[in-house]
């Protein structure tokens, strides 16, 4: 643990300046069928999308979505690329259209899809080239547990799947609900790091492990700093302001090769006596959270999150992460 101190010593001394916030919130999105249409949809681009018959062969380009359209029973013709397992089996052997920052659309389009669904900011460059093929698209956001929820349903609505979506609801916020019924009424202060190779930010309320503390009635210190220009999702944050609020607990969101990112702020692991001082830091409440949990959107799996955040912040309640 005492590496670890020191290399987020280190990173935060070189930065100098850390944090920023900014809040987005999902909105539900119209739904609506026409006499001729299957579905309409004004998906979360602004763009209305309609389906003129039930979808029989979707490509989904990104993991997290693929995992929803298959837990409310629904099926895909192709997938993106992945380097881990695949979460539903029978999605593991579908033809792959590339990674999901990289998508091959030459692969998308040879699948002959009747629907694409794309994530918001990743995939919009691709929608004048399949529009143009006479193929909907749908670019979708889905980052807070709203958001989920949401795409649960729309998804179940593609599908004409919309009783397992609700099962599938339930059963998300049941296992939610067991865990926020044995919070204690004492609650902890957190400031949530993101960490890159480049930088240093401070989480707000709106990003993964934002929205999992406040849902855990955890305080965000940050949670009421002004959003960082093109991303409202983190906030520079200076040295005296985190000595200021000087948190319980220290959470930290990697993002990219921590190796590498060890290996470049290798020279400058010092201790520095402003960050020792820090309560966490003397505590030893300094905690690296897992990327397929806090950095990739856990999607369905947002319940584990949930009950992973609440091991750290309160193990004397929920026992310690394995």
């Amino acid at each position: 643990m005492k590496g670890k101190f020191a290399y987020l010593i280190c990173i935060l001394s070189v930065m100098g300046l850390l944090f920023t916030g900014c809040a987005s919130q999902s909105q539900d999105k119209a739904i609506t069928k026409s006499s001729g249409d299957y579905l309409q949809m004004t998906d979360d681009a602004g763009r209305l999308v309609v389906l003129p018959k039930k979808p029989q062969r979707i490509v989904v380009l990104s993991t997290s979505y693929l995992d929803v359209l298959y837990g409310i029973g629904g099926k895909a013709v192709g997938r993106p690329s992945s380097k881990t397992p695949q979460t539903f089996p029978a999605s593991q052997d579908l033809p792959e259209v590339g990674f999901v920052y990289n998508v091959n659309s030459e692969q998308v389009l040879a699948l002959q899809p009747d629907l694409v669904i794309g994530f918001q900011g990743i995939h919009d460059k691709l929608v004048p080239i399949l529009e143009s093929s006479k193929i909907p698209v749908m670019i979708l956001k889905m980052k807070t547990y709203d958001d989920i929820l949401a795409k649960v349903k729309l998804f179940g609505d593609i599908a004409g799947t919309q009783e397992q979506a609700q099962s599938l609801l339930t059963e998300m916020q049941t296992k939610i609900n067991g865990v926020t019924a044995k919070l204690p009424a004492q609650s902890k202060r957190v400031v949530i790091l993101h960490a890159t190779a480049k930088n240093v930010t401070v989480e707000l309320e709106n990003t993964i492990a934002g929205n999992v503390a406040n849902i855990l009635k955890i305080k965000n210190i940050a949670a009421d700093s002004t959003p960082m220009v093109g991303d409202g999702e983190v906030t520079p944050y200076s040295l005296e302001k985190l000595v200021e609020g000087d948190a319980d607990i220290i959470l930290v969101v990697t993002m990219g090769n921590m190796t590498e990112i060890e290996k470049r702020m290798k020279a400058d692991i010092e201790s520095n006596p402003a960050w020792n001082g820090l309560r966490a830091v003397k505590t030893g409440k300094v905690f690296f959270l897992p990327g397929e949990l806090f950095q990739l959107n856990p999607g369905i799996r947002f319940h584990e999150s949930v009950e992973y955040m609440a091991k750290v912040v309160y193990p004397e309640v929920y026992g310690n992460v394995k």
